[in-house]
């Protein structure tokens, strides 16, 4: 079951004067030309297209959709598009608990796009322990990494705590790639059935996230943008009912925290969880669509 999301859209009072018209390419299709414009003119909120695109087989559904040939872009990015590559089924609510039950994980690769600023695509995909142990058990001993996750463990025992992750229904544990190449793993967690549910006002749909970049070479403002807008536009394609996005980072952690609200993700308090003084952040669909995609 495809659920269609409640689109964020501009009212009448809003400023449509920096539209542009996009002309034909002869190298990418129309999907990609008006993600790559979008995301190469931040200042372009809306895109006409030329009729010569109207060959394209994805202007029947971009008329549908949108409206084309006039395309803006908060409604544009809110469309799954090429990105999502699995739908989740539909979610019933548990009277008695207040949430949904949470559906089936999805298998394999999840979400790609390719990033015209970074000039590489990003693909998130599902761990699985047996590819990904040895890499990930390597990440965890690096110094920079094991100060916040905590787990330079040995192998074994590794292992262990990795299969309990991939275990627990309500987290999704994900390897990201660029242009194929392993580089970061990711939790997308149902916040509400986490530990981080006990501290804070939960809303039945929100998303939590876990993030650890493992590469050096992959560090960086330029990467920490790709990566972390492919997460929060995933986890809004996914399910068009999440409208938070909640993390709950090492309050110590402050270099993470200039990268997190230039993406929409805004520090709230700091609280005490187990293991750590932490932050409450949290970002919203309608900023994440409206300010950041």
């Amino acid at each position: 079951m495809t659920l269609i999301p409640r689109e964020i859209t501009m009212s009448s009072h809003d400023d449509l004067s920096a539209s542009e018209r996009l002309a034909p390419s002869q190298t990418l299709t129309l999907l990609e030309a008006i993600d790559h414009h979008f995301a190469t003119h931040p200042a372009c909120r809306l895109l006409i297209l030329d009729d010569a695109w109207r060959a394209d087989p994805h202007w029947y559904p971009l008329c549908q959709a949108l409206g084309a040939p006039r395309v803006l872009r908060e409604s544009f990015y809110q469309r799954p598009w090429h990105w999502l590559k699995s739908d989740y089924a539909a979610q019933p609510f548990e009277i008695e608990l207040g949430r949904p039950w949470r559906p089936v994980k999805p298998r394999g690769v999840v979400y790609e796009r390719f990033d015209p600023r970074l000039r590489q695509r990003l693909t998130l995909r599902l761990c699985d322990a047996e590819r990904d142990l040895d890499r990930l058990h390597q990440w965890m001993h690096c110094e920079r990494v094991a100060r916040f996750w905590q787990q330079n463990k040995p192998r074994e025992a590794f292992a262990e705590w990795l299969d309990h992750r991939l275990a627990e229904p309500h987290r999704l544990s994900l390897i990201g790639e660029l242009d194929g190449a392993a580089f970061g793993y990711f939790e997308l967690y149902w916040a509400p059935e986490d530990v981080l549910g006990e501290y804070y006002d939960w809303q039945a749909f929100d998303r939590g996230l876990h993030v650890l970049v493992g590469e050096e070479s992959c560090r960086g403002a330029q990467f920490v943008d790709a990566w972390l807008t492919g997460l929060q536009h995933y986890a809004y394609l996914s399910e068009p009912r999440t409208d938070r996005i909640v993390l709950e980072p090492d309050a110590g952690n402050e270099r993470i925290f200039r990268h997190l609200e230039r993406l929409g993700l805004f520090s709230l308090r700091e609280f005490d969880l187990p293991d750590k003084r932490a932050m409450l952040v949290m970002g919203t669909r309608h900023h994440f669509f409206g300010q950041v995609m």
